[in-house]
């Protein structure tokens, strides 16, 4: 991976910033970027879904207000509240959580995530109507279950999921709101500090480099991505996401192509 990341410095635009274009036709994407492991904003690849016209928070208190849903929940008492993201569940009305978004402020405290998907799939599933394939034929879909393999993230500015990379190719698209992505190469894991299954001991983006001085070697790249942008985060790539605004993503990863490596990697213990 060193020797990699060597030779890819002789590239003097190495990861200086990522594409921004519109969404190709999907055999390009997967020759340019997903086979390629390089991440890309793609614009403009969702304007056909409802949902990017009608989604908000309030939209969602409107419509299932009194559905209940569980979200991650206190997680400011932690450091590590998204490795100890089992501890920090909270079930409560969608009218509520909203709620908190449209007047508490700037918060990392509560948030539905990823991880909360499966808890809320019933409570939300009638919103995934608003949602199609993306670009055209980038996803496996099923009439029967169209929440399937998709995973949905709401709430305040100030949000953050820390630094962690992911076991398989992940398409985060935004529909409501800004976030902010800062993305390391895989490659770059000889300075990254992996201490636990997908994290980093690294408190980043507040480096110290007197305890992690390999810190120093890494290229973090950001990017913004605005309502209708969708980001491919390739397996692998080190990413933190900051909420910019209020927000609404969706992620997916049931692309039409192969995204089944998780078998090969090495559970954490304990």
């Amino acid at each position: 991976m060193a020797t990699c990341d060597h030779l890819a410095r002789l590239d003097p635009g190495y990861n200086q910033q990522l594409d921004v274009i519109d969404t190709p036709v999907f055999e390009e994407f997967i020759k340019n970027y997903y086979s390629k492991h390089k991440p890309v904003v793609l614009q403009n690849g969702i304007e056909h879904w409802p949902a990017l016209k009608k989604w908000s928070p309030q939209y969602f208190a409107e419509v299932l207000g009194t559905a209940e849903i569980q979200v991650q929940f206190d997680r400011e008492s932690d450091a590590l509240f998204e490795r100890h993201s089992d501890k920090y569940r909270k079930s409560m009305r969608m009218s509520e959580f909203v709620d908190m978004i449209e007047n508490d402020g700037e918060s990392n405290n509560y948030y539905m995530t990823a991880n909360n998907t499966q808890q809320n799939v019933d409570a939300i599933k009638s919103a995934f109507a608003d949602i199609e394939d993306f670009g055209d034929g980038y996803r496996q879909l099923f009439a029967d279950d169209p929440a399937f393999s998709t995973y949905f993230w709401m709430g305040p500015k100030g949000t953050f999921t820390p630094l962690h990379h992911d076991l398989t190719n992940n398409m985060l698209v935004q529909i409501y709101g800004r976030k902010k992505g800062t993305l390391i190469p895989a490659w770059q894991v000889p300075w990254m500090y992996n201490d636990l299954h997908v994290y980093s001991e690294v408190d980043f983006p507040n480096v110290n480099l007197k305890t992690h001085p390999l810190m120093q070697h890494v290229t973090p790249v950001e990017v913004t991505i605005a309502a209708g942008d969708a980001l491919f985060i390739p397996i692998g790539w080190w990413h933190c996401v900051e909420g910019l605004d209020k927000s609404i993503s969706i992620s997916f990863t049931n692309f039409n192509a192969p995204n089944s490596y998780a078998e090969g990697f090495k559970k954490a213990q304990g």
